[in-house]
């Protein structure tokens, strides 16, 4: 299976970014001020339930078009053997690349997990150059065996938007709302609304889900055997986890069908620029 030329050497990776724009962490001072005065400012109009309504709407919106505030607080700087999270103050987290399990494209940002640690990178060409090569051909070669011995592997994306983002934009600004004059009744609002978002982007999240075993692909009631899949790079997929390692692994599953191979996953570059694939090693 060929995928075009080699990738040319990279330079040793040295590279520290912002967590995320401090025009969103300034631009989050007045929105909490504003949703403290939404109870006086449309309160009259819309009671206090539709004004904290309102603040709920609002917020959940902006939780979905724009970082964590804290995020403009820290940067994050990646080498050749980790990716060292830096702020807010003097605070410092580490995350060597083989610790990581989970590498998740969410809306704004690159979500590491792994060493009881969640580190979201800024949604970059660069970052996404560097946790390509670093971290997901090894997420595809433990995938890949997992398969090859006959376990199941669920992949699902990150609820959206994340809870962080929520506890910044909607959260936070709904209970200063409360306590300038929204109300128990507000806050009443503010709680059920919380509670059914939280349910919808779980159900979401589940029906997204894709089951990777031996016999094929399933999405919902849908399975797919190896033997009849085919497949095809789009836009959509990245926010499913692991998606950059399970692409590479269902491709080649699907061309080898139902039969077991040693497989090597290599960055490669092609026609729309670096790309991970799997290479079947020849049979000794």
């Amino acid at each position: 299976m060929s995928a075009g030329p080699p990738a040319p050497p990279e330079r040793p990776l040295w590279l520290t970014v912002p967590g995320a724009s401090a025009a969103v962490a300034l631009a989050w001072v007045p929105w909490l001020a504003l949703a403290a005065l939404a109870p006086s400012l449309v309160g009259a109009y819309l009671g206090s339930a539709g004004a904290m309504l309102a603040v709920v709407t609002v917020g959940w919106l902006l939780a979905r078009s724009a970082p964590e505030p804290s995020e403009a607080l820290r940067r994050y700087h990646l080498d050749e053997a980790e990716v060292i999270a830096m702020g807010p103050g003097t605070a410092v987290r580490r995350l060597p690349w083989s610790a990581v399990v989970t590498l998740t494209e969410a809306r704004h940002a690159l979500v590491l997990e792994g060493h009881g640690a969640r580190l979201r990178l800024p949604l970059a060409a660069a970052v996404r150059s560097a946790l390509l090569a670093r971290v997901a051909a090894g997420l595809a070669a433990e995938l890949w065996a997992l398969l090859d011995e006959g376990e199941t592997v669920r992949l699902g994306p990150a609820t959206d938007p994340l809870p962080r983002a929520l506890a910044w934009w909607v959260y936070a600004p709904a209970l200063a709302a409360g306590l300038a004059g929204a109300g128990s009744a507000g806050l009443a609002v503010a709680l059920v609304v919380a509670l059914v978002e939280r349910g919808v982007a779980g159900l979401s999240r589940r029906a997204s889900s894709v089951t990777l075993d031996g016999g094929g692909v399933r999405l919902g009631r849908v399975v797919v055997p190896w033997s009849d899949a085919e497949v095809r790079r789009t836009e959509g997929g990245p926010r499913v986890a692991n998606f950059w390692a399970a692409m590479p692994v269902i491709e080649t599953k699907a061309q080898l069908g139902p039969y077991s191979a040693t497989v090597r996953f290599r960055m490669r570059q092609g026609d729309r620029g670096l790309a991970l694939v799997g290479e079947v090693e020849p049979a000794a």
